[in-house]
């Protein structure tokens, strides 16, 4: 009978990563764009990055695809309301 080979734990977080900054790039097209309106101008590419983040937003609300991001978004702003509301005696 053959075992089956673990991948090394580099090579699962190398994996890892991945699927995290892809998932990044896919559903998080808001937070890219308001980086790249942060870039100083005088950055070279300041301008073609901007560009590309303003085409991929406007592509990504299109296709629904800010709707993840904003729902997890929502929901850590409520928790933190929750969190740093006053207690109910006061």
């Amino acid at each position: 009978m053959m075992q089956a080979s673990n991948p090394s734990p580099t090579r699962r977080l190398l994996a890892i990563v991945l699927v995290a900054a892809s998932a990044g790039i896919l559903f998080g097209s808001g937070p890219i764009l308001a980086w790249t309106e942060q870039l100083p101008p005088a950055m070279p590419c300041q301008a073609t990055l901007q560009s590309v983040a303003q085409r991929w937003d406007t592509l990504a609300g299109r296709l629904k695809m800010t709707v993840p991001y904003d729902t997890v978004r929502a929901l850590e702003r409520q928790a933190e309301s929750y969190r740093f509301a006053p207690a109910p005696d006061q």
